[in-house]
């Protein structure tokens, strides 16, 4: 069994999505698989198709935009084969070299039903008692019907898909992988990342015409909590 289904959304930052590839298969240890959502009207889309090729654990998801990333992201849900699923960026990499054969036994030894907290380095990650980047069981996500909770968007589903496992004691700490978050994790990063129009775009697709940002931290995920239960 494929231990790690690797998860995300790119768009125009080819480059940056091979470096990604390239961290990953130097720091794995076990089998993994990774699904990428691609835009069918990316201009850089060939060059997508040439990476996948290059990187055969990958997978292209292309279809058309979607102002919701995240709808796009839990599409990919029925063609996961691996155990577990670890979201990212296309501007991470990751550092910790055999990262996975340690988060395997500690997600192995919590059960079936599981989020592992991840710490990314980004300077404004003020609250660390959620992750941008979980690893949540395959079967955790099947039962709630999502890897990423997409009420309100991209924009803050990380915060409800925490709140989600943590009042249903579910999260377990993976801290010490690190993962370096290009495009936040220092002062000339963020200068980068003001102008990048690819990333200013994915936060306008992302921002639901109904989000309020006290919300995220209001709203009862009970009906959602009694899932994994």
């Amino acid at each position: 069994m494929i231990a790690f289904s690797i998860v995300l959304m790119s768009r125009s930052r080819p480059q940056m999505f091979e470096n990604l590839c390239k961290s990953i298969h130097n720091t794995c240890s076990m089998d993994y698989e990774i699904h990428v959502g691609l835009d069918s009207d990316d201009p850089n889309l060939s060059d997508y198709t040439n990476i996948t090729n290059k990187f055969t654990k990958c997978k292209a998801h292309i279809e058309n935009r979607n102002n919701n990333l995240h709808i796009r992201l839990n599409s990919m849900l029925e063609a996961i084969s691996g155990k577990y699923i670890f979201g990212l960026n296309d501007d991470c990499l990751l550092i910790t070299k055999h990262w996975d054969k340690q988060a395997y036994d500690i997600l192995n030894d919590f059960g079936d039903i599981v989020y592992g907290r991840t710490k990314d380095n980004s300077i404004d990650r003020v609250d660390p008692s959620y992750a941008a980047f979980p690893i949540i069981s395959t079967n955790a996500a099947k039962k709630l019907g999502f890897i990423m909770d997409d009420t309100y968007g991209n924009h803050g589903s990380d915060v409800i898909t925490y709140r989600i496992y943590n009042e249903a004691n579910k999260v377990v700490d993976l801290s010490f992988i690190k993962i370096d978050h290009i495009l936040h994790n220092s002062i000339d990063a963020l200068e980068m990342r003001q102008k990048d129009t690819t990333a200013i775009d994915m936060i306008h697709r992302t921002m639901s015409a109904e989000f309020n940002v006290n919300k995220l931290f209001t709203m009862s995920v009970q009906d959602k909590v009694k899932k994994l239960l």
